[in-house]
């Protein structure tokens, strides 16, 4: 076990390591580079109870599992805008993924663990061992895991993004506390193993603090579909009193909605009019406030 001056040595080799590293990633191929202070306290208790191979195997294959993802939305003119260094690994921001197929974000949020799973029929024991468990856990449907983001991507493209994001932050809260409550019996069972204790409350802090940048990717998305050349047409049914956030929960960034409004003579809106009145306004009101607007009213 190293401990005292034994591991502060090695520790400080492998910071200063990664911070060239990093360094020169960052001056060829990645525009931001961050760590995060935490990042470093398992590092240290990593190195102090004799586990810093460990460790470090563990955060080269996630390096390698988060350049997959990075590479595979690059086959698409896409490029990372940040790498965050987190204490469970990292986490790379690749900038339009949004605005991608459908097809095309599901290939590139199963990129990592792919590669994990792809791992393991080249490696053996222990590296075998790590590179399974990395590519299972990553699968889990909890944001911002890649299942997440896999599960948050199908269940948007059949109900509606918002409604998706929404079901996949309850979710992700859930399964913290419940990732939580497993590490506190870790942590009694296996002393002094504070992993699972530690994802709990980093997937906890993310989830109740990601629903503002996730709904204003999803909103950026919609204003730029206009670029797209075809679009599948999807057609919602309301009436006048329909809540006008009921019916921005049915948008989604694979299909151009039509609503189409029952009540009285056949009229539709398109999906521009709503996108402009909510802009303006909000999600406050009813559909009959957008078709108070003569202007915003088609013939169907």
């Amino acid at each position: 076990m190293l401990t005292g001056n034994n591991y502060t040595a090695p520790l400080g080799k492998a910071v200063c390591f990664l911070q060239k590293f990093l360094e020169s990633a960052n001056k060829n191929f990645l525009p931001s580079v961050r760590i995060k202070p935490s990042f470093f306290v398992p590092a240290a208790f990593s190195f102090f109870i004799g586990m810093e191979k460990y460790f470090l195997t563990v955060f080269v294959l996630l390096f390698l599992h988060e350049l997959c993802h990075i590479f595979t939305a690059g086959m698409w003119g896409l490029r990372a805008k940040a790498v965050t260094v987190l204490p469970i690994g990292l986490y790379a921001e690749i900038a339009g993924l949004e605005e991608l197929h459908i097809i095309k974000r599901l290939a590139v949020a199963a990129a990592g663990p792919v590669f994990n799973l792809t791992l393991c029929f080249f490696c053996g024991g222990a590296a075998r061992e790590i590179n399974l468990a990395l590519a299972l856990f990553n699968l889990l449907p909890v944001y911002p895991l890649d299942g997440g983001k896999i599960f948050c991507c199908i269940l948007g493209f059949f109900t509606g993004v918002l409604r998706g994001n929404a079901v996949s932050v309850k979710i992700g809260l859930l399964s913290s506390v419940i990732m939580t409550a497993a590490g506190v019996l870790q942590l009694i069972l296996y002393p002094p193993n504070i992993s699972l204790f530690c994802l709990g409350i980093y997937l906890y802090r993310f989830n109740k603090a990601c629903t503002a940048s996730m709904t204003y990717r999803f909103f950026k998305s919609l204003r730029r579909k206009k670029d797209a050349e075809i679009l599948p047409v999807r057609c919602v049914s309301a009436s006048e009193d329909t809540d006008i956030k009921t019916v921005v929960y049915r948008l989604d960034r694979d299909h151009y909605t039509l609503v189409y409004l029952r009540d009285n003579a056949p009229k539709c809106i398109t999906e521009e009019k709503i996108i402009d009145y909510i802009t303006k306004n909000g999600l406050r009101g009813q559909l009959k406030n957008i078709f108070e607007d003569k202007a915003n009213i088609q013939e169907c």
